[in-house]
């Protein structure tokens, strides 16, 4: 269990100030921007930089005041920080020397180590001339190797392709549930933060914005800057009104739509997953945007549909659906969505 209670730090202007609390066994991550503030709180939970204000618990342990390896701690740092002048071994079983464990012991911890994490081969080679991904793999054994219950990942992946940044998402992801391990991972992406994720906290200018599920934050992001965070589309401004007992929001060029929406001035989403096509003949829909569609892109079994219309609309169907209709660029479009499929972020964020 990690849990920091008012925890502030302050670099110039900058000032961390967060309340957070991660279960045992639960994979956390954090979003945020450049400059959020993310590796800063990951450096003053780990003990790395002492927090100027409020109390850090790990397990049933106050360690605010502790020092760094006191506090028993995997931290993986963005560079991974690895010893140039050690083998893969040696890096490995580096924290394990530093608490004078015995040399087979050791060694055993090692080896284990390495097969887990598929680098078993690796160990007698030095850290130059690794791959990314093999660098990445043993820092990632070197902070395991501490026997911590808690784990700091900063940007483990970063340096990583697509593919072998999955890869190793899915391996951190499998180790942390095996061994049960209550782990914090920054990161810039969210596709990277779904691979592993129980639970996401969006970090702005050192402050949490909102926590919750993947599926919570998609569903109700907090304002437009989550919303950019999960690069969701389909952000509109407007205004909320109502007109014959009904809430409606307006748009600027007097389009309305069907949405429960407070009064004045909002911001608002349309979940594109919510939007579907509507044939001629169909009969009555809810919301119908007619247009032409500018961009059509193939998304494994999905296809991401742009349309120009009464207003822009980027929707996600089926890809036989689309294929069923033969739409293409230039192709004329009706896109219907339910005033359910409308989410408003209230005054403008």
């Amino acid at each position: 269990m990690i849990r920091a209670r008012e925890l502030g730090y302050s670099i110039g202007s900058f000032s961390l100030n967060v309340s957070l609390s991660v279960d045992t066994a639960e994979y956390f991550v954090l979003l945020g921007m450049t400059g959020s503030g993310k590796t800063l709180l990951l450096e003053t939970l780990c003990g790395l930089r002492r927090a100027a204000s409020g109390q850090v618990w790990l397990g049933q342990r106050e360690v605010t005041d502790a020092e760094p390896r006191d506090r028993h701690v995997g931290y993986v740092p963005q560079d991974g920080a690895l010893f140039d002048h050690l083998t893969v071994a040696g890096n490995i079983g580096f924290a394990l020397r530093v608490r004078r464990v015995p040399v087979k012991e050791r060694e055993a911890e090692v080896q284990r180590l390495a097969a887990l994490l598929g680098i078993g081969h690796l160990l007698r080679r030095r850290i130059e001339g690794l791959s990314g991904g093999e660098r990445q793999r043993v820092a990632l054994a070197r902070a395991l190797a501490a026997h911590s219950p808690v784990l700091l990942l900063d940007e483990p992946v970063c340096a990583l392709d697509e593919y072998t940044r999955e890869v190793v998402c899915r391996e951190i992801k499998t180790i942390q549930m095996k061994l049960g391990l209550s782990v914090i991972h920054v990161c810039h992406s969210f596709e990277e933060a779904r691979l592993v994720a129980d639970r996401i906290g969006i970090l702005r200018d050192g402050r949490l914005e909102q926590t919750g599920t993947p599926a919570e934050l998609l569903d109700r992001p907090a304002s437009t800057h989550v919303a950019r965070i999960l690069r969701l589309e389909n952000v509109f401004k407007g205004r909320g009104v109502q007109e014959g007992g009904r809430s409606q929001i307006r748009l600027e060029n007097g389009f309305t739509i069907q949405a429960d929406a407070p009064m004045g001035d909002v911001e608002f989403l349309v979940r594109s997953w919510d939007i579907r096509i509507v044939e001629a003949g169909a009969g009555r829909a809810a919301n119908v945007i007619e247009g032409s569609v500018t961009d059509i892109e193939t998304c494994g079994a999905l296809v991401r549909l742009k349309i120009e219309g009464t207003m822009p609309l980027v929707a996600h169907i089926a890809r036989w659906e689309a294929d069923r209709l033969s739409l293409r660029k230039g192709s004329a479009a009706r896109l219907s969505f339910p005033e359910t499929a409308v989410h408003a972020f209230g005054a403008t964020a």
